[in-house]
């Protein structure tokens, strides 16, 4: 092999390691956006039942009182 393969192969292996070094940095950040995300909307599930549970509460006692009219 001469020298001008070895350069070659050299920047080929260098170029390619980059690439990966980064992907696997880009996934990673991706990876901890989508669990911040996904505690984001955690939350807002959460005060959505709280809602609905305030309507159903509501709802109920509303549905008693014309039953009991």
């Amino acid at each position: 092999m001469n020298d001008a393969w070895s350069v070659v192969i050299a920047s080929l292996i260098t170029g390619i390691s980059g690439i990966g070094i980064a992907m696997i940095s880009t996934f990673k950040k991706m990876h901890k956006e989508n669990r911040e995300d996904h505690g984001q909307v955690m939350k807002k599930l959460d005060n959505v039942v709280e809602g609905l549970d305030s309507v159903s509460e509501r709802l109920d006692g509303h549905i008693d009182w014309h039953l009991h009219k």
